[in-house]
């Protein structure tokens, strides 16, 4: 079995984070759990209804049940963000001109991840493709990738990916930029590496490998030159990924990956300091914590996939809720990203798709954005009580963040099928505070007791 790549889907119920990890994790495992893992990527793969965008990417996808800890902790109230979002922030909604397919060209163009100058890294087909905003056009970067996510630098001057000219699987880790071209980083360790992220600072990357006969290991990499770093797996667990990495490289946090009950893999989140041996992250009433996504620059604020935080002196908490949510057991909220200072929060939520009945039980998967200064505020708040862009949305699969958390990423499809994406620009106002003196606002992180 090769190394599985994360197949991100935009339904947020059964299909959460937690089962789109275990799918990325879980390769070269033995046993009954290595073959269960084989059936449920076998399922999820043959129930995916929608255009593969060329990182991964589909739309839908069928429930495949994973286990996500083996306690499970409830949501506390947030007590963060107590000013109005129109109060905090100006928006501007900018539509990106994308390319459908053809015919002659199936290959959509896919973005991905975006700088903080507005910068969009993204694939068509197997390719790089770049957004430039001054211009306004796209840039074709010819190279074979994998169909993995691309990540670019906060200037927007240099990319990572995983390379594709050795398929089925990515061999090698790539990097570009426009006076070296593409360049292969020097000291692999593993014969198979996929990248899962990289530093805030663009200064280290993280992901999970393969060596033949071995289960995957979490790795970190320095993207400037050095080996590549195995980083250890405990005995508890068939394989562990990385997930985040702090700028200085010393803090990595992912999952490990054990056998549960029937066999459904258990996902635990872990961090690795130094790395030495993983530790498992828990909430304060003990239990293990699962699904986690991203942290800071310095990876003192860890972000859960619902929407839980984790601080590294203990405190522990969740972001908030949105009154047009739709409730789910498995999973309502869906963070996908962190800007670098924790101050702001984007991601997924099951959004009730008729507000005048609550009870419906229809949804859409929409974005949310969450600021410390704001708390969570939902696209369509935006739209209905800003008056910035439209809800002329039929899916959403991705959103993603600039490092300095100014510019979010929406990507998805109109109403019509027309493949669509979006960046928003935030812009902070002046805002008085209650000494009557008036500041530039800028959030900060969850505060610490």
């Amino acid at each position: 079995m090769g190394f599985v790549r994360t197949i991100f889907v935009s339904r947020a119920r059964r299909a959460s984070i937690h089962t789109l990890c275990a799918l990325a994790l879980l390769s070269a495992t033995a046993g009954a759990a290595h073959d269960r893992v084989d059936d449920a990527i076998g399922n999820w793969r043959s129930a995916i209804s929608t255009q593969n965008r060329g990182d991964g990417v589909a739309q839908s996808a069928s429930d495949v049940p994973v286990q996500t800890g083996r306690t499970v902790s409830q949501p506390p109230t947030s007590s963060y963000g107590a000013r109005r979002f129109s109060e905090v922030y100006s928006v501007t909604w900018d539509d990106i001109p994308v390319a459908e397919a053809t015919p002659a060209d199936p290959d959509i163009t896919a973005a991905i991840s975006i700088a903080n100058d507005g910068t969009i890294a993204g694939k068509q087909g197997d390719t790089l493709v770049l957004w430039h905003p001054d211009t306004r056009m796209w840039e074709r970067v010819p190279k074979a990738l994998a169909p993995t996510s691309v990540f670019i630098s906060p200037d927007g001057s240099s990319v990572l990916a995983s390379d594709g000219s050795r398929p089925p699987d990515p061999a090698n880790i790539v990097t570009w930029n426009r006076m070296s071209g593409w360049q292969t980083l020097a000291g692999s360790t593993a014969t198979n590496s996929e990248a899962k992220s990289v530093s805030r600072n663009f200064r280290f990357a993280v992901g999970g490998g393969i060596n033949p006969g071995e289960p995957a290991q979490a790795w970190v990499w320095a993207i400037d030159g050095g080996t590549q770093h195995l980083l250890p797996t405990p005995d508890f667990a068939n394989s562990a990924i990385a997930s985040a990495v702090s700028d200085d490289g010393n803090i990595v946090i992912g999952y490990t990956v054990l056998a549960g009950d029937n066999d459904w893999p258990v996902l635990i989140a872990v961090r690795w300091v130094g790395g030495g041996p993983p530790t498992i992250l828990r909430a304060p009433d003990g239990s293990e914590l699962a699904g986690v996504i991203a942290c800071n620059s310095d990876c003192s604020i860890v972000f859960g996939a619902n929407n839980w935080f984790l601080k590294d002196n203990g405190e522990f908490g969740f972001l908030g809720t949105l009154p047009d949510a739709d409730p789910d057991p498995h999973g309502t909220y869906y963070a996908q990203d962190a800007s670098s200072d924790g101050s702001v929060v984007a991601g997924l939520y099951m959004q009730n798709a008729d507000p005048a009945n609550p009870t419906s039980g229809t949804y859409n998967d929409r974005p949310y954005l969450w600021t410390s200064a704001t708390g969570m505020t939902s696209l369509r708040s935006l739209s209905t009580e800003l008056g910035v862009g439209d809800e002329d949305w039929g899916s959403i699969d991705l959103v993603r963040l600039s490092p300095d958390g100014r510019r979010i990423l929406i990507r998805g499809d109109r109403a019509s099928g027309q493949p669509r994406t979006v960046v928003l620009h935030l812009t902070s106002r002046a805002v008085r505070l209650d000494s009557g003196h008036s500041t530039h606002a800028r959030p900060t992180p969850p505060r610490t007791n």
